[in-house]
């Protein structure tokens, strides 16, 4: 009888897996397989054949260019994480000395705001600050700093402040998560013998904290080695890295070298999270474990002043881009400008009757709601099997569900693009939805979907172009206010699903979601 149960309960959670491993299997897996092979194919004389040979990987390989074009995409990478740890653990020490909660609650709100708003929208507000005729240029213009304006876009510094400022929360919210579980006792007891606030700090806390960091840095930096987005709008050409590279080549038609690139990008990717994974398992010891204890320190002093300053100035940084997009959306001027040449709501006016944007807020919500009814349902079947069902192998298959995540979002979209040409299945909203599902899978979450561009750039048609997807070919080739208005808009719907979330949830109930304190 027993082993008749257990056989029912091994069945049922089979049943159960099957949605979502068909979905990772069906959709990523082979399309992996599939870029694989690819990467033998041959490009020759403009055309490609099925010939089985490894000039791709010859070319790559002997010409010196794609060498300077692996350093500079490590390169951007390891600065934007170090970037980001820089900005980011302050930032989450001071959060941990914050004691009113609704402080505590709307800087969480901001810190989390970038990751709500469409990553177009991101990089277009640091074009309007970092331009030559932007918010920066003009205010150190206008005190007499500069005489001209600094180039800050179309080079690498301003791809490296955009990449930080969208990366940022990934970095922040690991180390937060840490410190936040840290037992004040410990501290105290280094003061107790004879240890001053920095040096309990630097022997007790940071050490402590170093799991937190291991983790954010591990996020930030594989999200940075695959960016595409960033770095072609604010690197002008002029910032060649491998999803650059991948991006071309698969306009060319030479999909055989752009499947090397992928496959050389994955393996980057795979490499860090090793070494992240590997640092990661031999600090697992240090990691603080049990219910913190509160601290006893008095507020107040140089320190906690510091920490609160810095605190404010990450918040502003955060903001900055996104304000700038709203007051230029008012722009009477026909180019982007600042200070605004006037008022005007011209810009709302065109937005409205523009149909490409009209046409890929509808794809992008249909997709996305359709998306996401297949992520939950599958993701939800799948959760139920590993966590209360009889299932074998538990482990392997969590990271195979998961798999997606950590997978640069160029690769698998080149690889997932080549599928459904092999399929006939390119273009079709049907496959765009089953895409989004798998990406979407290791999240169920409906703006993982609305937002996705790295990887559906590779996808559309004209018939189903997505909202993210128009904005970025409309961001290519206008300089205008008109998507300073329809990020405002967007923007605005944000914030009217966070104040509705909220409702739902106190104020304190949040802070103490997301504290712990």
């Amino acid at each position: 009888m027993a082993a008749a149960f257990a056989f029912v309960a091994r069945r049922r959670a089979s049943l159960q897996l099957l949605p979502a491993f068909a979905l990772t299997a069906g959709m990523f897996a082979s399309a992996m397989l599939l870029l694989f092979s690819y990467s033998a194919y041959t490009f020759r004389g403009g055309q490609l054949t099925e010939e089985v040979s490894f000039l791709a990987w010859q070319k790559f390989f002997t010409d010196p260019f794609y060498f300077g074009v692996v350093a500079k995409t490590l390169q951007l990478a390891l600065g934007v994480t170090a970037a980001a740890l820089a900005i980011g653990y302050p930032t989450a020490y001071a959060l941990t000395k914050v004691r009113s909660s609704k402080l505590l609650v709307a800087a969480y709100i901001v810190i989390f705001s970038p990751l709500l708003v469409s990553l177009v929208v991101r990089v277009y507000g640091w074009l309007l600050l970092l331009s030559d005729n932007g918010v920066i240029n003009q205010a150190l213009l206008a005190i007499g700093v500069i005489a001209e304006p600094i180039r800050l876009i179309y080079n690498e510094a301003g791809v490296v402040i955009a990449l930080v400022h969208i990366l940022l929360p990934f970095m922040i919210f690991p180390i937060l998560s840490v410190l936040l579980q840290f037992d004040h006792a410990l501290r105290e007891a280094a003061n107790d013998l004879g240890a001053n606030r920095v040096q309990a700090f630097l022997r007790v806390v940071f050490p402590m904290s170093l799991p937190g960091v291991v983790a954010g840095c591990q996020i930030v930096f594989t999200l940075a080695i695959s960016a595409f987005v960033t770095p072609e709008l604010l690197g002008g050409g002029k910032v060649q890295v491998l999803s650059r590279a991948i991006w071309f080549n698969v306009v060319d038609v030479n999909w055989p070298l752009a499947a090397v690139e992928a496959i050389v990008l994955l393996v980057l990717a795979l490499a860090a999270l090793a070494v992240f994974d590997l640092a990661a398992r031999s600090l697992r010891a240090m990691r603080p474990t049990g219910s913190p204890r509160p601290r006893r320190d008095s507020p107040g002093g140089f320190i906690d002043r510091a920490l609160r300053i810095v605190l404010f100035a990450v918040l502003a940084f955060v903001l900055s881009p996104l304000v700038f997009v709203v007051i230029n959306s008012f722009n009477g001027s026909a180019f982007n400008s600042f200070p605004p040449q006037g008022f005007s709501l011209q810009w709302y006016r065109f937005v409205l009757g523009y149909a490409p944007f009209r046409e890929g807020m509808v794809n992008s919500l249909i997709i996305a709601s359709a998306s996401t009814l297949v992520a939950v349902a599958a993701g939800m079947l799948a959760a139920l099997a590993l966590t209360r069902g009889k299932v074998r192998g538990r482990g392997a298959l969590n990271a195979f569900f998961l798999s997606p995540l950590v997978m640069p979002r160029v690769a698998v979209g080149i690889a997932v693009f080549i599928l459904l040409i092999r399929l006939r299945l390119f273009g079709t909203t049907g496959s765009l939805v089953l895409v989004h599902a798998m990406l979407s899978l290791p999240f169920a979450l409906v703006l993982t979907s609305f937002d996705e561009t790295e990887a559906s750039i590779f996808l559309v048609r004209p018939s189903n172009t997505t909202l993210p997807i128009q904005m970025f070919l409309y961001l290519e080739q206008y300089q205008n206010p008109t998507l300073a208005a329809l990020s405002t808009l967007l923007i605005a719907a944000t914030i009217i699903l966070v104040v509705v979330a909220l409702r739902f949830v106190r104020g304190a109930e949040l802070a103490r979601l997301v504290a712990r304190r």
